[in-house]
């Protein structure tokens, strides 16, 4: 009887480099489900781009009639309740796909493991779909330091943002296994690795909190 294949979701905090633990498990052989990537490409689907603007109005759409994220990223995480709206929005719809991809590459022969990168994956209850879930751990500096580099944030944006999701500890708390993402790539790499070696290659789910 074949295996289950095993879930493993990652969570984090903003720019704590969930997104690079996923591709590093990606390059072990796990197939990578990214849910922003789903929830960005239906908010551009002709349903759902409809229901955005009868809310918030067409000033923020681009001169190609798209949905431009960032305008709308300023109105709902200025407003919990417009933030909570959109999610009614886009949530369901991103979160039957997201198990329809999970089935149907549990049934495929060549999938070793699934990965879910999924920012909000407490706060969708994702975790409830995940056989094992990751926290990645990162110095609040280095995650401010990220954002400014790469997202070109305005300052305070990742406070202000924070906010509006769970809270670190909390996340921490029903994690499985926490990865250190503070030094080097090689190192956080090397703990990668070694977690995919524990629990996926050797397909055996140890301890909480630990790989013993």
């Amino acid at each position: 009887m074949k295996q289950r294949i095993k879930v493993i979701g990652i969570t984090g905090g903003i720019a704590s480099g969930k997104s690079t633990i996923a591709k590093m498990l990606g390059s072990l052989g796990a197939c990578v489900i990214n849910a922003d990537r789903i929830c960005h490409r239906l908010i551009n689907t002709k349903s759902m781009s409809q229901e955005i603007i009868n809310r918030w109005g067409d000033h923020i759409l681009d001169k190609h009639g798209r949905i431009e994220r960032h305008k709308l990223g300023e109105i709902v995480f200025a407003d919990k309740k417009e933030l909570s709206a959109l999610n009614k929005m886009i949530h369901p719809e991103a979160i039957k796909q997201i198990k329809d991809r999970i089935a149907k590459l549990r049934n495929k022969a060549t999938t070793v493991a699934i990965v879910l990168d999924a920012a909000l994956l407490v706060e969708s209850n994702l975790t409830d779909i995940c056989d094992i879930t990751l926290f990645v751990d990162a110095r609040k500096n280095t995650c401010k330091a990220r954002v400014k580099n790469s997202r070109k944030w305005p300052s305070g944006e990742i406070t202000k943002r924070e906010k509006f999701q769970g809270s670190l500890s909390g996340k921490r708390e029903i994690a499985d296994i926490v990865i250190s993402n503070n030094l080097s790539p090689a190192d956080t790499l090397k703990q990668v690795e070694n977690f995919w070696h524990q629990f996926i290659t050797k397909k055996q789910f140890g301890e909480k909190h630990g790989f013993n």
